[in-house]
């Protein structure tokens, strides 16, 4: 029995020893942080002979001799290469940049006009297909070249990756470019019944602006709208986000020239969306949209009186109205099917899909955008 009772404990003893070395074996593949150059924006642009032409912002730190902390400065190492392919351009940077270039941590990707009307999802394609790829970058088209922006001189200390990557976080939050990253355009790219919008960026002077949104049909960069209309747009998909600011004219007459105008600001937004597909294949949407809002500028004043707020309702639902009905035709004739009508068909009216051309079919379809407007607060003042 001792015998017996020995070889038990041994056994155990074995057993346990081989479970604990399975469990501290640690990662084979295993990437050290510490030995990559970290890539934190990525151009992406047409040269003149239709080649790819790649630029990246490295963040790089130089320490002072010292080893303080507050001796250590970070700046953006700037490489630019051509090539045929996005995958050909990042062989070359690796030949051209000291270290191992990581794209694990990239916060942005810009992509020139040229190239955006071109299509772009070859060029993404490579980093789909990476597991290491970080799908959360923001991604916006430029106006000109995405190597003009990367390249551009901010004011202050940050650095150009993190500059892009505040200034769109910024426009989403106040509802004039959609939430979107990386991962989030690739179901719409690829599916026939819906499209997908990306921030628009051009120069006001010598600094970067969120002109708006660039609207796409499949990869393809059809259009434009500038911010104004990029915000109607979001909330005819009701993507309203934490603000959403609006100034419009309300009124021809008056003494100085800010009494002709109100600025609201959108506190709740309601909307319903129908399809009606009707016998002979004629497809109509009827939007409808009902918004609450406050306003937080009016010099004319005179908000207290109901006669007051019963006409500023009535002028801010026509003119809201027909600007609903400007941004669904400016979409009807780029293709951009933004609101999902063809997903809605594929989903519903399968039969009705099948016998359709998508392509050619979606600009026939009759919009129907009706918006309504209450104010329900116009702040302190009586």
């Amino acid at each position: 029995m001792g015998s017996e009772g020995e070889y038990r404990v041994r056994g155990g003893r074995i057993f346990f020893a081989v479970l604990i070395m399975t469990l501290l074996s640690g990662c084979w593949d295993q990437q050290m942080l510490k030995d990559d150059r970290i890539a934190y924006i990525v151009g992406l642009d047409l040269n003149s002979d239709g080649q790819l032409q790649s630029t990246i912002a490295i963040l790089d730190v130089n320490g002072s001799q010292s080893g303080s902390p507050q001796g250590n400065k970070e700046f953006s190492e700037i490489h630019t290469v051509t090539g045929n392919t996005s995958r050909h351009t990042r062989d070359k940077m690796d030949r051209e940049v000291a270290g191992r270039l990581s794209a694990s941590k990239l916060r942005v990707i810009l992509i020139g006009e040229d190239l955006a009307r071109q299509g772009i999802y070859p060029y993404l394609d490579v980093l789909y297909r990476d597991p290491s790829s970080a799908l959360n970058a923001k991604v916006a088209v430029v106006a000109g070249k995405a190597h003009d922006m990367i390249s551009t001189k901010v004011s202050g200390s940050q650095l150009i990756g993190e500059h892009f990557h505040k200034l769109i976080q910024s426009a989403e939050r106040r509802t004039i470019v959609p939430a979107v990253n990386l991962q989030l355009i690739c179901p719409p790219m690829l599916d026939p019944g819906d499209d997908f919008a990306l921030p628009y960026i051009t120069f006001n002077g010598p600094n970067p602006l969120v002109y708006g949104i660039a609207l796409f049909s499949g990869d393809r960069m059809v259009s434009t709208l500038k911010s104004e209309d990029s915000l109607l747009y979001l909330l005819m998909a009701d993507k309203l986000s934490q603000t959403a600011s609006l100034t419009l004219k309300v009124d021809q007459e008056g003494n100085r020239e800010p009494e002709k105008y109100l600025a609201m600001d959108i506190q709740q937004l309601k909307r319903k969306m129908k399809i009606d597909v009707q016998s002979n294949r004629n497809i109509k949407v009827t939007l409808n949209l009902n918004v609450k809002i406050t306003a937080i500028e009016y010099p004319k004043d005179h908000l207290n009186q109901r006669e007051t707020l019963g006409r500023l309702n009535k002028k801010l639902t026509e003119e809201l109205t027909r600007r609903a009905q400007a941004v669904t035709q400016k979409m009807l004739q780029a293709k951009n099917d933004g609101f999902g009508i063809g997903r809605r068909l594929i989903a519903y009216y399968p039969n009705t899909w099948k016998s359709l051309n998508w392509t050619k079919d979606y600009p026939k379809v009759e919009f129907d955008p009706i918006v309504k407007v209450e104010i329900v607060n116009h702040g302190i003042m009586n």
